[in-house]
């Protein structure tokens, strides 16, 4: 939280200065006139404080946190209706990404319980740098995709390594409308993970009792002695030829073998 102390002729000079050096508007901070000095040329001190919001707790927390790790790199917050939006950016912004966005993600984790404390709006929590989250979005949608073929092929799941929420609905969301397979998370946090599975066709789910039924009812009725083919009912033709015979068309005779 930002505050300090401006003496100028008036209040609104001195309020005025206050805002242009904290980088704020009226609307974001709280002032008030500390003294008053001077009869003839009055000096007034007004006292401006920046207002506790989400986004200061959120900015304060993650730059103090900063600051005692001794890196270099500057939160800046966003406050939007849905979320607060944290950029990191500076040199080190790579080691609070960590491996595989772990740092960030507890980073996130911790900053989410700050302001979720102190703040009723409860709104979601968003910390990115150097555009990592669009980059591993990306590169988990193209895993899901290159697993969810290998599925389909092989007609057998296969489990992913364990990933936190964020990463976890990113798979769910890639194949989420795939003809072929089927996502379902499994274990406990923070060990849970995904496993991609193949769906299994409508036909099949339709037509495999039919199936089964006539496969069961040839094998329970067993053949018996008096059952015969209907090749061995049916009387031998002759093919032989009998003789020829002459029939009456309307172009003329045409013979005819029986």
């Amino acid at each position: 939280m930002k505050s300090i102390e401006i003496t100028a002729n008036s209040y609104e000079e001195a309020l005025e200065q206050a805002l242009q050096e904290l980088g704020l508007d009226e609307s974001q901070v709280e002032a008030e006139k500390v003294k008053q000095t001077g009869l003839i040329r009055k000096k007034i001190t007004v006292k401006v404080t920046q207002k506790i919001t989400g986004a200061t707790m959120v900015s304060d927390f993650i730059n103090g946190i900063i600051q005692k790790m001794n890196i270099n790199c500057n939160a800046e917050v966003e406050e939007k209706e849905d979320a607060f939006y944290v950029n990191l950016t500076g040199e080190d912004t790579g080691v609070l990404i960590g491996y595989r966005g772990d740092v960030l993600d507890a980073l996130q984790y911790l900053s989410l319980l700050v302001v979720n404390k102190n703040n009723p709006d409860n709104k979601r929590l968003v910390i990115d740098g150097e555009n990592y989250r669009e980059k591993r979005s990306a590169t988990l949608s193209k895993l899901a995709k290159k697993i969810a073929f290998r599925v389909a092929k092989s007609r057998k799941p296969e489990a992913l390594e364990p990933m936190n929420p964020f990463e976890r609905r990113i798979i769910h969301s890639a194949l989420h409308d795939d003809r072929f397979v089927t996502t379902e998370s499994h274990g406990e946090e923070p060990n849970r993970y995904i496993v991609i599975s193949p769906k299994k066709p409508a036909f099949d789910r339709e037509r495999g009792d039919r199936h089964s039924d006539r496969r069961e009812n040839r094998q329970t009725k067993p053949r018996t002695e008096n059952q015969t083919t209907a090749t061995q009912t049916q009387e031998p033709r002759n093919f032989n030829k009998t003789g020829v015979t002459r029939m009456k068309t309307y172009g003329g005779d045409m013979k005819k073998f029986f």
